[in-house]
């Protein structure tokens, strides 16, 4: 049975869907013509990774939920919802989808069909990216980061850097001479440059994923260590407070079961593809970064950190899990730094002091990691005009595909 009831063309609704998808999650953002707004939240998106078929279910979720009060369980193995039914009728007048794993214009001639019929929409009102070109203004994916540079003075280029499940970098190149207002069809935005963005086997060094995979290695060298006590005159350090509360993240009690859950291996990893298993787990993994950045940044509120298992009150071995975590923090910000130092070129066209940084992506919400990030910038001797934190971009990009078809 559907969930959508058939309307009359006089009764349908004027709206446009935005959609952020990535590793760990897919933002919706559903807006109607009069500036009413809802949104959803699903577990991982990325194309390339869970498969045509689980990316269109995965943003119906979305759709058909508007609001989900707790995260989805990213564990492999976590309980499936059923299948979502496709819409009956033509209920979105446009349609982006920003999703990772869009890296070619041959993704998207072959995920158009399964979302045409998903959505219940035709091809002219559809845009799918992965924020490679931009054409239009519903093509703007990570230039949605740029966007509010169009307000400052003396801007000639944005470098956008996301950082969440996964990391890419882009060089945006400013146009201040053409119209920004109103119903255009073109924002004065072009891409000049790409730095990684390659998937987590080649890159994604610094992104949340790559903390966890940090953290996981901490644990089994820990591990390793108690195992070699015999060559060693002093027995090792027990457990410290940090490793623990990762291992109450993960659910296990022996670090040696994490081999099992990072490798797709046993029950967990049993009746899914590999593309949803390896999603889903990577996910899992990036999920840990929370648990790495409340103990190297304890002042620091962001982002939301996972129940904690109890802690010793003891200073000493606290000062100790926030170095332990601190020192992997320091690991994974200094290739988020090179990566943005690449989206300068050689500094003959592009320049920091005319240039934005834009940052987007859940990790950069912790003011301790992007704090870091900036100071590694600055130890370089790179210092940008001015640095904007863009933190719901399917918002933005809403409001950019309503401003074109509606005019507001």
């Amino acid at each position: 049975m559907s969930l959508t009831p058939p309307l009359s063309p006089l009764s349908t609704p004027r709206l446009v869907l935005c959609a952020d998808g990535g590793g760990s999650k897919v933002c919706v953002v559903i807006r109607s013509s009069d500036g009413l707004e809802v949104r959803g939240i699903a577990g991982p998106c990325n194309v390339q990774s869970v498969g045509h078929g689980p990316a269109i279910q995965t943003i119906l979720l979305a759709i058909y939920l508007r609001s989900i009060p707790t995260p989805f369980s990213s564990r492999p193995g976590s309980p499936k919802l059923g299948a979502m039914p496709f819409l009956n009728i033509p209920l979105f007048q446009y349609v982006w989808l920003g999703l990772a794993g869009i890296n070619s214009p041959s993704d998207i001639e072959a995920f158009t069909p399964t979302v045409l019929k998903g959505l219940n929409i035709i091809e002219e009102r559809v845009k799918i990216t992965n924020g490679k070109q931009v054409q239009d203004i519903a093509n703007v994916d990570v230039n949605l980061l740029a966007a509010p540079a169009l307000q400052l003075q003396g801007i000639k280029h944005v470098a956008a850097v996301v950082c969440g499940t996964g990391t890419v970098g882009r060089t945006i190149e400013v146009d201040t001479s053409c119209p920004t207002e109103g119903a255009v069809r073109q924002l004065p935005l072009t891409d000049v440059g790409v730095s990684r963005g390659w998937g987590w086997l080649l890159c994604d060094e610094g992104s949340a994923f790559w903390i966890g995979r940090l953290a996981i290695r901490s644990l089994l060298f820990h591990f390793d260590r108690c195992t070699r006590s015999s060559i060693y005159a002093s027995p090792p350090e027990p457990l410290s407070p940090f490793h623990r509360d990762l291992l109450a993240y993960f659910g296990v009690t022996d670090p040696m079961e994490l081999i099992g859950i990072v490798s797709l291996i046993g029950p967990s990893a049993e009746d899914m593809s590999i593309g949803e298993g390896t999603a889903k787990r990577n996910a899992y993994m990036a999920g840990a970064a929370r648990t790495v950045l409340r103990w190297a940044f304890p002042v620091d509120a962001s982002p939301p950190s996972p129940p904690a298992s109890e802690r010793s009150d003891e200073m000493d071995s606290s000062d100790a899990s926030q170095m332990e975590a601190m020192k992997l923090v320091r690991k994974a910000i200094q290739p988020m730094v090179e990566m943005t130092i690449d989206l300068l070129g050689d500094g003959s066209v592009v320049r920091p002091e005319t240039t934005v940084l834009a940052l987007g992506g859940g990790l950069w919400q912790s003011k301790g990691y992007r704090g870091l990030f900036q100071e590694g910038l600055k130890k370089e001797g790179v210092e940008f005009a001015k640095v904007l934190l863009v933190d719901d971009a399917a918002g933005v990009g809403a409001q950019g595909l309503a401003s074109v078809e509606f005019g507001a």
